[in-house]
């Protein structure tokens, strides 16, 4: 913070000022206080020492005028006792609220007290004479009880007054000895005043004058002295006002002509030196005595105790910079030979073209040896030397003191012409290998020439041979060809067969697992326990039988070569999580024990097609559940071991086990290790037969190690590959693709439809196109149970009349294989319609060809589901429209 003189002198002032200020009214306010209390106090006493005299003498009139109403009768007497008696209550409480010493407050209840014993007294004394009206009765109580108290009342009435008095006088000698102690306070305060305002002069003045006395003395120094004057000294002057600002602009130019002094100095140091290395480098032809030249020369220079110089050799992903000289060079478990450009330090100056110095390095770095001991250095300068933008070598040097910026210009301009001659040597010994590869390359032609005419009488003879068998291959090729397209022609036909197949046995499965999860779910409550169990197991049944459909089509899908692979990062903990959230209810409803466990040295993703890979581990972790009865599953994610390379999916298991001469048979299709396992455990043999052609598909393989009853071991290994450029790589499959459902959407039925708003179906229009009545029963049964109105149409004709009668349908669900007028057109002809462009409509299809999603949106569908649906996913997806 700056302090300036006029600061200083301006504060000073002002302190000055204010403690005379505050001493004055300190003491103004003070004796004010006092005077106030003071006259407050008179006052009070005042009012007490009158009262107490009024109450002195009406003790006295009380006892006359009673004495002389019990005399003469008279009722003036009594009349002047009454207001006696009144006016002394009154005093009494009035003194007594004035009174504020404990002390005398007890002093004066006591005549209060007696007071009203008197009052007590004298009215029994009437109340007696008022009823017996005995005169002499009278007189004798008034003696003998009421008299002694009157009497009592003057004598305490006085002492209380002498007593008021006495405090008045003493309060008055106290308020003067205040007044003298202010009057004192207030004179010593002036004179301490006095004497803080002389000692902040002289401190003020000292400060100023001392610190230009150490200004003038410098500069006198300076002038007298002729020893000192090649270099300006140094002011120490701290202090911010006028005085420092002159200190420090004088230290400023002082360090200014002193740096350029220093800095003609260096120059001179660094272009005789620079030009001497250039010098040395003349003569030189060989790469290795030019780095030796240099860093033997370049180390101790910059006063460096270590230098490596390294050569960037090679072409392509292949280079990498290698040690070819050293300076004080130990080998041992520190150093390295060679790097890769971007490795260590050495690559990363090398990879980004710029010099990385470092400071502070730490002691077990690396070590600079002597014959007397060894320690290690406290700076490294790594510095990349270039030639055209290129960079052809790096040096390292290491000192026990950091690199001063003269020393690092020295290296890096000596660096600069190093990099031509560099590239003049490396180009003079290319040229020089390569004539004598061209002297060896000369002589070995003209051996082959010689050789070469022999084969050319062989040739002839071959060719006329060749063009006989060349017209045989004409012929095959023209038959192979034929096969092909054959085989193309099948495959189609197998393709069309698995959709209609698809479309033919979804059908009914769509109303099966629409009404039997109507049932399951007893939503009406007019199902007993067993009747709710026999559609359950209807359910699960129709379920494991579209799990056979997908199977099937899959494994078509995968013999025809026709699956689409969609490669991309796979997280390896994503795996582990979906494993163990999938099958560990499994294991916990078996009583089976599952673990799963990712070794530390794993990547954190591998690139591959997750869903392929996500199918094959559910396939091979479903069959372990299945085939162990007790002990344990284990999923282990670790490193294959070799001659195998990639990830491995281990999945280990305590069940039956697979004899050695059946590990083949049960990858083939509808097969198992025994016949008889597929009635113990169930199954159709189609898992593992799936999961070896998907292994392959991802360039991995299936390695199976068993032992009857101890359990068998399934390793899925696949590659670990790179991430392409493009993000992804997709295998696309033929025009003519196999039926593929929609993936399914995991959705926990009663939980689910718990969130959903009912208020958003009730009074709704639904209508639904379906050719079969099977499905418009049972969508109409779960839609009716949400309170919505249910339309329906057999084909696309009676769907468009259907909507002329009714315009205000909410949502159509439209089914695609109609006859007479199928979905695609029935939603083309209804978008051209106006009042129907944007009414939610929900494709529905059981033939789930592979393009039929796209084919549906671009018909004019809002959304696509494949058939059978399940009721919770249908209720989401309408749910969502309606609430639109």
């Amino acid at each position: 913070m700056r302090f300036t003189i006029r600061s200083k002198l301006l504060i000073s002032f002002l302190s000055v000022a204010f403690f005379v200020t505050a001493v004055n009214i300190t003491a103004y306010i003070y004796n004010d206080k006092l005077n106030r209390s003071f006259d407050e106090l008179i006052d009070r006493r005042v009012a007490v020492l009158s009262k107490a005299t009024e109450i002195q003498y009406l003790s006295v009139q009380q006892t006359n005028s009673l004495r002389g109403y019990l005399l003469t009768q008279d009722s003036d007497f009594l009349t002047e006792l009454r207001s006696s008696n009144t006016q002394m209550t009154a005093l009494v409480d009035e003194v007594d609220n004035l009174i504020i010493k404990p002390d005398v407050r007890e002093s004066f209840r006591e005549l209060a007290n007696m007071d009203e014993a008197f009052i007590k007294s004298s009215d029994q004394l009437l109340l007696n004479l008022e009823k017996d009206q005995d005169q002499e009765a009278a007189l004798a109580y008034f003696k003998t009880t009421v008299l002694p108290i009157g009497e009592q009342l003057g004598p305490l009435s006085m002492a209380f007054v002498d007593h008021q008095q006495q405090l008045l006088d003493e309060e008055r000698a106290d308020n003067a000895s205040m007044v003298d102690f202010v009057n004192t306070m207030t004179a010593v305060l002036t004179v301490i005043t006095f004497l803080l305002t002389l000692l902040i002069g002289i401190l003020l003045s000292h400060r100023i004058t001392s610190n230009l006395f150490k200004i003038t003395s410098v500069i006198k120094g300076f002038t007298h002295d002729s020893n000192t004057a090649s270099k300006l000294p140094h002011i120490d002057v701290r202090s911010q006002d006028e005085i420092g600002d002159i200190a420090r602009s004088f230290n400023e130019m002082a360090l200014t002509l002193n740096k350029y002094s220093i800095l003609e100095e260096d120059q001179r140091w660094l272009e005789t030196n620079v030009a001497e290395m250039a010098t040395k480098f003349q003569g030189v032809n060989h790469l290795e005595a030019l780095a030796q030249l240099f860093i033997t020369r370049i180390t101790p220079l910059v006063e460096a105790s270590y230098g490596v110089f390294y050569l960037k050799e090679g072409a392509g992903r292949r280079q990498q910079l290698n040690k070819l000289a050293s300076y004080a060079y130990q080998q041992s478990s520190v150093g390295v030979e060679s790097f890769k450009t971007g490795e260590g330090l050495v690559g990363q100056a090398a990879l980004e073209s710029r010099t990385i110095l470092l400071n502070n390095l730490p002691d077990n770095y690396i070590q600079i040896t002597s014959g007397l001991g060894k320690a290690a250095p406290a700076s490294l300068l790594i510095m990349p030397i270039q030639f055209e933008g290129q960079v052809v070598a790096v040096i390292e040097l290491a000192s026990f003191s950091p690199f001063t910026p003269i020393q690092q210009t020295l290296v890096q301009q000596a660096s600069a012409h190093l990099g031509s001659v560099l590239s003049s040597i490396s180009g003079r010994m290319q040229v020089e290998q390569l004539l004598a590869e061209s002297q060896v390359l000369t002589e070995e032609l003209q051996t082959q020439s010689e050789e070469l005419r022999g084969i050319n009488e062989k040739l002839e003879e071959q060719y006329k041979n060749s063009e006989q068998k060349t017209r045989e291959l004409e012929k095959t090729q023209t038959q192979l060809e034929e096969k092909a397209r054959q085989l193309s022609q099948s495959s189609q036909y197998k393709s069309e067969f698995l959709a209609n197949m698809s479309h033919e046995l979804r059908t009914p499965l769509n109303s099966l697992l629409i009404l039997s999860n109507i049932l399951a779910t007893n939503a009406e409550g007019n199902l007993n326990e067993h009747q709710v169990k026999y559609a359950n197991t209807i359910h699960h049944s129709g379920n494991d039988l579209l799990q056979l459909i997908n199977d099937i089509l899959d494994l078509a899908k995968v013999e025809a070569g026709k699956m689409d692979l969609v490669h991309g990062k796979v997280c390896l903990h994503e795996i582990s999580g979906f494993a163990e959230q999938q099958f560990t209810p499994v294991a916990r409803q078996k009583g089976l024990k599952f673990t799963t466990i990712l070794d530390p040295d794993l990547p954190e993703a591998i690139f591959t097609d997750e869903q392929r890979l996500l199918q094959i581990i559910k396939n091979l972790l479903s069959n372990a559940f299945k085939f162990t009865e007790r002990g344990e599953v284990k999923l282990h994610i670790h490193r294959a071991a070799p001659p195998q390379a990639g990830i491995a999916f281990s999945i280990t298991d305590t069940g039956i086990g697979i004899p050695k001469e059946k590990q083949e048979l049960i990858f083939q299709a509808f097969q198992q290790a025994d016949g008889t396992t597929n009635r113990r455990y169930g199954g159709t043999g189609l898992g593992l037969s799936i999961s070896i052609n998907m292994a392959h598909l991802l360039n991995g393989e299936i390695i199976v190690s068993s032992t009857v009853g101890k359990g068998s071991v399934f390793s899925l290994v696949v590659p670990n590959e790179e991430e392409a450029e493009s993000g992804a790589m997709v295998h696309q499959e033929s025009a003519a693709a196999a039926a593929e459902p929609e993936p399914e959407i995991v959705v926990e039925a009663r939980g689910f439809e718990d969130e959903l708003d009912d208020a958003v179906w009730v009074g709704k229009k639904i209508l639904i196109v379906d050719d079969d009545m099977r499905n418009i029963y049972a969508t109409t049964i779960a839609l009716e149970s949400k309170q919505v109105n249910v339309l329906f149409a057999e084909n696309g004709l009676s769907c468009l009349k259907v909507l002329k009668d009714n315009p205000d349908v909410d949502l159509i669900l439209m089914d695609i294989m109609l006859p007479e007028m199928d979905g695609y057109e029935t939603m083309r002809t209804l978008r051209q319609m106006p009042g129907f462009v944007s009414l939610p409509i929900i494709a529905l299809t059981a033939k789930a060809m592979k393009d039929d999603k796209d084919k549906c949106i671009e018909a004019g569908a809002s959304d696509y589901m494949s058939k059978p649906v399940k009721l919770e996913q249908l209720f989401a997806r309408i749910h969502s429209w309606l609430s639109r």
